[in-house]
């Protein structure tokens, strides 16, 4: 049968899916920054909200591990965020330098980017084609 394209972007795209959902969800769990995270989200960023809403759960059962990823990538805007709450989505991504920074935001848009390279690739699958058909007497 052999891998098919669609399958293979289907799955990085859950995967991908899955860990901002954990990493967000667990962000905005944060009790200094997560509420204004996720009123400014709420406003602001429909991407990062669904990302929040999918992930609360998911953050809920894993504990603080995830924000000890977010901590290392965003922990340096924390401070920018909190003194400006109406702003913390944007604070979020321009303020930090963490070493993990470029990975997280890279992951945020591949998740879109995925879904619809998913989309194309199974709209576009090749199919069997048949010729001949069996001739009817």
């Amino acid at each position: 049968m052999g891998w098919r394209k669609h399958g293979v972007l289907f799955t990085l795209f859950v995967l991908c899916l899955a860990f901002d959902a954990w990493v967000y969800g667990s962000l905005a769990r944060e009790p200094t920054i997560g509420p204004a995270l996720t009123s400014s989200a709420r406003a602001n960023a429909p991407l990062l909200h669904a990302y929040i809403k999918l992930g609360e759960p998911l953050a809920a059962c894993t504990g603080a591990s995830g924000q000890y990823v977010a901590d290392a990538a965003f922990g340096d805007a924390y401070p920018s965020m909190v003194e400006s709450p109406a702003t913390a989505t944007s604070q979020l991504f321009t303020q930090s330098q963490g070493p993990l920074r470029g990975l997280l935001v890279a992951l945020y848009w591949a998740t879109p980017v995925l879904l619809v390279l998913t989309l194309a690739a199974w709209v576009l699958r090749s199919r069997q084609t048949h010729l001949v058909g069996r001739v009817r007497r």
